[in-house]
């Protein structure tokens, strides 16, 4: 049988609450934890009180480091393009196996034309065949236009660059679908462009011989083209009717 409970007002804490028990690791944690406060909050005053002159010296030192930038890259810049000429020789005397390539040879390989040839190489074999049938519409139009390249070449300067003009607009409307299924409008407008950009100049580079060459043998190729996609048409049409 439990005994009967006792009266609130007779209840005790088992221990004193006035002096509770600390333990000395306890107490040394709660002094290395001010003690760490105190810190902080001393060094967040000091960087609030340090703050405007720090920004201040970092807009002064941003400004020295522009204005030595732009006396210094110049220099640096015309200094390296001196001795360019004089380090290259030296390495072609001391490593005669490596190649060198040669200032010309540099301009060469960055031609656009190289690029635009490389571009179309990567289309697919149906988007090649579209590019030739469009580059041979864009010589023929051409022709009906100037007479020819002759024609051309003999219009004032005037129509000659406005003719090129319209070429650069198209080839740079064209440009965002490079890498689609359209592809081939942007390597097609681009192929015409310095074509006759080329012959315009006179070029006789390996790079516009190259151009030439290819845009000479598509234009062919689409030409051939259309007479075989015109009688399909026709037959496809006549067994329409025919049915």
């Amino acid at each position: 049988m439990s005994s009967p409970p006792q009266p609130r007002n007779d209840f005790t804490f088992p221990w004193s609450v006035d002096h509770d028990p600390q333990s000395p690791l306890i107490e040394k944690l709660e002094q290395f934890y001010r003690l760490c406060r105190a810190r902080w909050q001393f060094l967040e005053t000091y960087r609030r009180a340090t703050e405007p002159g720090m920004r201040r010296l970092g807009q002064a030192l941003d400004q020295t480091l522009l204005a030595t930038a732009l006396i210094v890259l110049p220099k640096a810049l015309a200094g390296w393009e001196t001795l360019r000429p004089v380090i290259r020789a030296h390495t072609r005397a001391l490593l005669p196996f490596i190649p060198q390539t040669t200032p010309e040879e540099e301009a060469v390989a960055q031609d656009p034309a190289w690029e635009i040839l490389a571009e179309f190489e990567s289309l697919a074999p149906d988007q090649r065949d579209k590019a030739a049938q469009n580059l041979a519409l864009l010589w023929d139009h051409f022709e009906k236009t100037f007479g020819g390249l002759s024609g051309f070449l003999a219009e004032p300067q005037t129509e000659q660059s406005l003719y090129l003009d319209k070429l650069m607009t198209a080839s740079r409307r064209m440009k965002l679908a490079r890498g689609s299924e359209v592809a081939f409008h942007f390597v097609t407008v681009e192929l015409m462009r310095l074509y006759v950009e080329g012959l315009w100049h006179g070029r006789r580079d390996r790079a516009a011989f190259s151009l030439a060459s290819t845009v000479s043998v598509l234009i062919d190729r689409g030409r051939m083209m259309r007479p075989a996609l015109t009688f399909e048409g026709s037959a496809s049409s006549q067994r329409a009717e025919a049915a």
